[in-house]
């Protein structure tokens, strides 16, 4: 039998699998908790352990039925009651991340990883079009070598140079892999490929969409194309993407904000998602921000977020991390149309304009734009 794969699990056998959305009186059962696995069969036999009666720690419960990668177990949990599970192949290999807290009624679909413990990253390629050179780097999710089948979000993040833990920039570190690494533990987003885009040469120029009066730049067009058109559909080939828009993400901060919402709104063909942290709306006075006019189709989801001196008489300008900007912004994309969910728009008293800021919140846009896979989405 043919491996079943997320995609394709409402296909399966009803026998083998219930759909609470079209069987209410599964998803309301007081007793009865299902955890639906998906994980290749051929890298071994999926079973539970829990933390008390009817599971226990010593001894593997089998599946209560399965079909190709498909495992599903069936608990009754006395009402009022939480079980600690954890799911183990074979008899040796616990999976990775914490123990899963259920009750009774509950429905979990979960996708393990049991050989890694925390994301891969590759090695810098560089990649030649013409005149254009554009240099990246992988950081591959925990399940990435083992979950075949599975296809993953990809997140196209600028100032990869500045990206990981071990990262040396001179502005600061966002330790986005760190960050990653403790979500997945907590299961609490989708894993997610990141593509990091080294900008640290002609970052002004690459990164702006026009130019400004006092800095020049206005190549973010050709940035975009090498995105679009070169890196994306080369990596779509390469790995196991989800690579329609809705599943595919531009990031940035600062000017990597302002190209993130450029990126969004002149490709929406490629990217249907924006994560914008202290983005430079600022720029060429605020020609972005005078630019958004009328909402692309199909309509990105954008998440914007700044930071905000806490003395509005403060003199630096880095302290007030282009808030008005973002407002700005936020009131013309609802004169386009927009409105939430579409649109996501927070502000962070206190928070100035710097790496340390943008590591201390990315959390928030990773949850609200790459939410755990569920039953009702498989």
């Amino acid at each position: 039998m043919r491996p079943t794969t997320p995609a394709d699990a409402g296909a399966i056998d009803r026998a083998c699998y219930i759909d609470p959305v079209n069987h209410p009186e599964a998803a309301t059962s007081p007793r009865v908790t299902t955890i639906y696995v998906i994980y290749p069969r051929a890298r071994g036999t999926i079973g539970i352990r829990g933390s008390h009666p009817p599971l226990s720690w010593e001894r593997t419960t089998p599946p209560t039925r399965s079909d190709g990668d498909l495992y599903v177990f069936e608990v009754h949990v006395p009402d009022g009651e939480t079980l600690d599970v954890k799911l183990v192949r074979g008899e040796e290999d616990w999976a990775h991340g914490r123990n899963y807290v259920i009750h009774a009624g509950d429905h979990l679909h979960l996708e393990p990883a049991f050989d890694r413990t925390s994301c891969e990253l590759r090695d810098p390629v560089e990649i030649v079009d013409g005149d254009s050179r554009l240099t990246y780097q992988l950081l591959l999710p925990p399940s990435y070598g083992e979950q075949d089948n599975k296809r993953y979000p990809v997140i196209y993040a600028q100032d990869g140079q500045a990206l990981w833990a071990d990262s040396v920039d001179p502005f600061g570190v966002w330790r986005l892999d760190e960050t990653l690494n403790g979500l997945y533990e907590l299961a609490a987003i989708d894993e997610v490929i990141v593509v990091a885009i080294n900008t640290s040469e002609r970052r002004l120029e690459r990164l702006s969409p026009v130019a400004d009066p006092h800095y020049g730049g206005g190549d973010a067009h050709e940035h975009l194309r090498m995105i679009a058109d070169v890196l994306k559909p080369g990596l779509d080939r390469e790995l196991r993407t989800k690579p329609g828009p809705a599943e595919t993400a531009v990031m940035g901060s600062s000017m990597g904000g302002l190209f993130s919402l450029y990126a969004v709104w002149n490709r929406p063909d490629v990217f249907g998602k924006a994560i914008c942290l202290s983005s430079s709306f600022w720029w060429n006075n605020r020609w972005l921000i005078r630019s958004v006019q009328t909402a692309p189709s199909p309509r990105p989801v954008i998440y914007m977020d700044s930071g905000a001196a806490l003395n509005p008489e403060e003199p630096k300008p880095s302290a007030h991390d282009g808030f008005h900007h973002t407002r700005a912004m936020h009131r013309a994309l609802s004169r386009a149309g927009y409105t939430y969910p579409e649109l996501h728009w927070l502000t962070f008293p206190g928070h100035s304009h710097g790496a340390a800021a943008w590591a201390a919140r990315v959390t928030i846009p990773l949850q609200l734009l790459f939410p755990p896979p569920s039953v009702e989405t498989s």
